[in-house]
C-alpha cells in the first residue's frame, strides 16, 4: 500500500513518483493500493488505474499545504491489510496520521517511510508550523521499519534532523524519456523551466537572468511549462524586464518531453527540493541544466550540469552561457523506474517483512 497526499490527475513530483512506483510494482506481479487525498472532492473515490487500485478520501489542504486527512481516511488506515505500507512526504499530516493508525500492528506489516525531506518549509507559515510539528515528524520517521531517501543530500538532512540511517535509492525517470535526445534550437537561447509556479521555485530569477543575457547581446526566450499561483507575478516581472516568455500549461506527456528536449538548457532554481524529477528527465535526454544548491549536488556528476546558489542573477546568467553553448555529446545515466523499483523491493521493502512473501524474498 502506498500512502501519499497526491496522485494523478494531480500534477507534481510526488504524484509522479507514487504513480510510477505503483505501476512498476504491478508489472512485477504485486497487488498495489494507493490511499490518497482529494481536497476538491471532484475525483472518483475508488478507481483502478493501470492495475493500481486507488482509494481517495477528502482532506484539508489550505494553501496547497498541510494535507490533513479526514476522519474516514484515518479510520480506513487503521483497518488496512497489507504486507508493506509505504508512506510518502513527512511534511503532510497524512503521514503521522498513518503512523499512528498503524501503531501496534508493526509486527504484522512493514512500515516504510520516504520523508521527501528538505531543509525548510516553502512558505512562511509552513516554516512556523514546523516548530511544533517537527517533533511529531521526527517521531514517525524514527518509528518506521525502513526510511528511504531519494538522494544523498536528503539522506544527510534526515541523519541530522531525525538521527536515523536511511536507505538511499534515487528516483528514476519513465522509459518514454529515453526516446528523446537534446535537439537545441538555432538562432537564439530557449531557457526552459517546468513545474508548479510557486514563489519558492524562483522562476523570477530565471527571467531576470534572461534580461541580463539580452543585455549581453543574446536573443532569449524563457519557456515556462506549468501552472500555479505565482503566474501573475511572473508575467509582471517579464513585462518589466522586457523578456519574452513562452508559457504553456501542464501538457500531455509527449508534448512536454518534446519541448524540454528542444531547449538550449533547462533551469531549475527552486529553493526546496529533495529530488527534482523534471531535472532528471532533462539530464537523461542530454539537455544541459542549471540547478540550485544544495539539492542540485545530486546532479553534479553529469558533465552538462552546473550548480549555482541561485541568489545572484549574474551567476545564473553566466551558468546559462556556460551550459547552453556546451558541445558535449551524450546523456546522463539516470536510471529508469524499473531499475529503481527493483532496488526498492530488495533493499527497502523485503527487509521490513517478518516472513518472506511471494515475489519478495
Amino acid at each position: 500500500m502506498q500512502v501519499a497526499h497526491a496522485f494523478p490527475p494531480y500534477v507534481g513530483g510526488l504524484s509522479h513518483v507514487v504513480a510510477n512506483v505503483s505501476r512498476q510494482l504491478v508489472r512485477l506481479g504485486h497487488e498495489v493500493e494507493v490511499v490518497t487525498l482529494d481536497p476538491s472532492g471532484k475525483l472518483p473515490e475508488r478507481e483502478e488505474v493501470e492495475g493500481v487500485f486507488v482509494r481517495r478520501f477528502r482532506g484539508f489542504a489550505p494553501w496547497n499545504a498541510y494535507f490533513v486527512p479526514s476522519r474516514r481516511a484515518y479510520g480506513y488506515l487503521r483497518s488496512v491489510e497489507a504486507d508493506v505500507v509505504h508512506a510518502h512526504n513527512v511534511g503532510a499530516v497524512l503521514v503521522p496520521a498513518c503512523g499512528l493508525a498503524l501503531r501496534g500492528r508493526r509486527g504484522r506489516l512493514g512500515f516504510v517511510l520516504s520523508p521527501h525531506h528538505h531543509a525548510a518549509g516553502s512558505m512562511w507559515h509552513t516554516r512556523m508550523f514546523w516548530w511544533p510539528y517537527g517533533p511529531v515528524a521526527g517521531s514517525v520517521v524514527r518509528s518506521a521499519d525502513k526510511v528511504h531517501c531519494v538522494s544523498e543530500y536528503e539522506a544527510q538532512l534526515v541523519r541530522k534532523d531525525f538521527n536515523v540511517e536511511p536507505v538511499v535509492v534515487p528516483n528514476g525517470v519513465s522509459e518514454d524519456v529515453f526516446r528523446y535526445r537534446w535537439s537545441p534550437p538555432s538562432g537564439g537561447l530557449v531557457l526552459t523551466y517546468a513545474g508548479r509556479l510557486e514563489r519558492f521555485k524562483r522562476v523570477d530569477r530565471l527571467i531576470e537572468a534572461a534580461s541580463t543575457l539580452r543585455s549581453r547581446g543574446h536573443s532569449v526566450i524563457v519557456r515556462v511549462i506549468g501552472e500555479g499561483p505565482d503566474l501573475g507575478r511572473l508575467t509582471g516581472v517579464a513585462v518589466r524586464r522586457g523578456v519574452s516568455v513562452e508559457h504553456h500549461p501542464f501538457l500531455v506527456r509527449g508534448e512536454y518531453l518534446d519541448l524540454v528536449s528542444r531547449s538550449s538548457c533547462f533551469v531549475n532554481l527552486s529553493r526546496f527540493e529533495a529530488y527534482s524529477i523534471v531535472t532528471a528527465e532533462a539530464v537523461a535526454m542530454g539537455v544541459p541544466a542549471v540547478v540550485a544548491l544544495p539539492w542540485g549536488r545530486t546532479f553534479e556528476g553529469y558533465s552538462k550540469t552546473v550548480s549555482v546558489n541561485g541568489e545572484s542573477v549574474d551567476e545564473v546568467a553566466e551558468a546559462v552561457e556556460k551550459t547552453a553553448f556546451m558541445n558535449v555529446d551524450g546523456a546522463g545515466a539516470v536510471p529508469g523506474w524499473s531499475e529503481v523499483v527493483d532496488r526498492l523491493v530488495q533493499e527497502v521493502y523485503a527487509p521490513t517483512l517478518s516472513a518472506p512473501v511471494e515475489g519478495i524474498s
